[in-house]
């Protein structure tokens, strides 16, 4: 795969019954060293200002998700196993914890696609079942295709 890449990250969150979705796309680097694939991309917050830097960690056995800058927060997917961090914002602390179900990793020439399905609580009081799905394509290659929901 190549160094420049576009990075599609597709959330939802199941909680009382009602499903939550987020999709963004940004650009973004990708390298693998030491076994592991290394995505790295810019997040831009809707009205605010500055971006977070966030890195993605991956190998068959694991997933670090690293945000910096404004929102800072480490949080380690490993399956059935869980893992508490503290997400901290500029409105304040919360206590996160997840625990891991299923990793999926779908490695490509010149893609790479991670799906995790995870259990998500805030400050120790579940909150909801989880799935994240990560698709990375080389820039060269990626077809984009928006969808209207």
């Amino acid at each position: 795969m190549t160094k420049d890449v576009l990075v599609s990250v597709r959330g939802a969150h199941i909680a009382d019954g009602e499903t939550n979705n987020l999709e963004v796309i940004m650009a973004g680097s990708y390298y693998f060293k030491n076994g592991k694939h290394y995505i790295i991309y810019d997040e831009i917050l809707e009205g605010e200002e500055g971006s977070i830097r966030n890195t993605i960690k991956a190998n068959a056995d694991s997933v670090d998700m690293i945000k910096g800058g404004d929102a800072r927060a480490h949080m380690i997917f490993q399956e059935n196993r869980p893992n508490v961090s503290c997400y901290v914002t500029p409105y304040g602390q919360m206590i996160v914890g997840v625990t891991t179900d299923r990793i999926k990793i779908n490695e490509g020439p010149d893609h790479l696609k991670i799906q995790i399905d995870y259990t998500l609580e805030l400050n120790y009081e579940q909150t909801s079942q989880s799935h994240i799905e990560i698709d990375v394509k080389s820039k060269a290659t990626a077809k984009l295709n928006l969808k209207e929901q």
